[in-house]
C-alpha cells in the first residue's frame, strides 16, 4: 500500500487540536445499527457481567473478513498462567508485527470479537498481527489485563526470531479499553527499553473523567453510554486510588520518548474528548502523532462492517504502512 493519509480520500478529518466536535447526525448505517433491538444499552444497575458479555459477543459475531495467508492459535506463559493468542499472517517470511488488544471495557471480548480489526489490519498492512486474549475483570481486576498485555509484548520481543517477526518493527494497538492497554504498554515499553515502531490507539480510554465534553454531549443515545463506562471502571479498577496509576491513567504522565501514535476518535463517542486530549498531550511531549477524527462515527465502529469502520481501518492501515516504510 503506497497511499498516505494526506492524499487518501476519506470521510474523516485530521484532528489537529483537542477541541471536541461532531457532525449534526451519525452515519445512516450506524443509525440503522443502533435501531436494532440488541444494540440498546442494558440496565447496568441490575444486569450481570454475563448478560453484558453475551450482548457484546452477539453484536460482534464474526463477519466477512479479508483473506490472510494463515491463522494460528497459540499461547504463551503469562503472569497468571497461559495467555491465548491468535496469529494472523500474510507471509511465512520475516514481517513487521502488530500486537493487538481487543476492546470491551477490560470486562468483555475475546479473540473472536477482535477478529475483524485484527485480520483486516493483517491483510491491509502485510504485518503479522498477534491478537491477545488477556484476562478480564472482574475475575481479574487491575492490573491483570495490563500485566498480560505487557507480558505479551515481552514474549513477542523475546520470541521474534521464532515468530518470524522483525523486532525493530513492532507496533502495539487496540480499540477502546484495548487502546488503553496499547497506550499504557507503550509507555511501559519506553521505561523498559523496548523501542516500538508505533502505537495504534482506536478511541482509547485514557482517564476516568465523566465530566469531559463528549461525555456531557453524547453520553446517552449512541451505543456506548456513560453508565456503561462507570460500570467498566468499577469492574476493572474498583480501588479509586488506583485510577491515577500510569498503568491505566495516561493524562498527566511524562509521555516523552514513547512511540509515534495514531489516534482515532469519533464525534458520537463519549470517549472522544479524552482521545483528543491524549493526542495533544503526546504532541506536547514531542511524540509524532496522527490524529483522525470521524465526526459522524460512534464508539465501536472500528470493529463493525460499516462504512466508517471500513474508513477507519483503512486509515489505520495506511498509517502503519507509512510508519513502517
Amino acid at each position: 500500500m503506497s497511499s498516505s493519509l494526506s492524499t487518501h480520500p476519506t470521510q474523516y478529518s485530521l484532528a489537529m487540536t483537542s477541541t471536541y466536535s461532531r457532525a449534526e447526525a451519525i452515519d445512516d448505517d450506524l443509525a440503522d445499527y443502533l435501531a436494532l433491538p440488541g444494540s440498546a444499552p442494558l440496565d447496568y444497575s441490575t444486569c450481570t457481567t454475563q448478560d453484558v458479555r453475551e450482548q457484546f459477543a452477539a453484536n460482534r459475531k464474526p463477519t466477512a473478513v479479508p483473506a490472510v495467508h494463515s491463522i494460528t492459535n497459540s499461547a504463551f506463559s503469562g503472569p497468571g498462567g497461559a495467555v491465548a493468542v491468535r496469529i494472523y499472517r500474510m507471509t511465512d517470511t520475516l514481517a513487521p508485527a502488530i500486537l493487538w488488544f481487543h476492546g470491551g471495557g477490560w470486562v468483555l471480548g475475546d479473540l473472536d470479537t477482535g477478529e475483524l480489526p485484527a485480520q483486516t489490519l493483517c491483510h491491509q498492512t502485510g504485518c503479522t498481527v498477534i491478537s491477545v486474549d488477556y484476562r478480564l475483570a472482574p475475575e481479574t481486576p487491575f492490573p491483570g489485563a495490563f500485566d498480560d498485555c505487557s507480558a505479551a509484548l515481552q514474549w513477542v520481543v523475546d520470541q521474534a526470531e521464532e515468530l518470524e517477526i522483525d523486532p525493530a518493527r513492532i507496533t502495539v494497538g487496540g480499540d477502546s479499553a484495548g487502546g488503553n492497554l496499547a497506550a499504557t504498554v507503550a509507555l511501559a515499553a519506553r521505561d523498559d527499553g523496548i523501542v516500538l515502531a508505533g502505537q495504534l490507539l482506536i478511541y482509547p480510554v485514557v482517564q476516568c473523567d465523566f465530566t469531559l465534553p463528549s461525555f456531557v454531549e453524547v453520553g446517552e443515545g449512541y451505543g456506548l453510554v456513560t453508565e456503561a463506562m462507570e460500570w467498566f471502571w468499577d469492574k476493572y479498577v474498583p480501588n479509586l486510588s488506583d485510577r491515577n496509576d500510569p498503568r491505566v491513567a495516561l493524562l498527566g504522565q511524562d509521555l516523552s520518548g514513547t512511540a509515534p501514535a495514531f489516534v482515532l476518535t469519533c464525534g458520537f463517542d463519549p470517549l472522544a474528548s479524552e482521545g483528543l486530549l491524549y493526542a495533544d498531550a503526546l504532541r506536547m511531549h514531542g511524540v509524532p502523532v496522527t490524529a483522525v477524527h470521524q465526526p459522524s462515527g460512534i464508539h465501536g465502529n472500528f470493529a463493525m462492517p460499516k462504512r466508517s469502520g471500513v474508513e477507519g481501518r483503512s486509515a489505520a492501515a495506511i498509517w502503519v504502512t507509512d510508519t513502517l516504510s
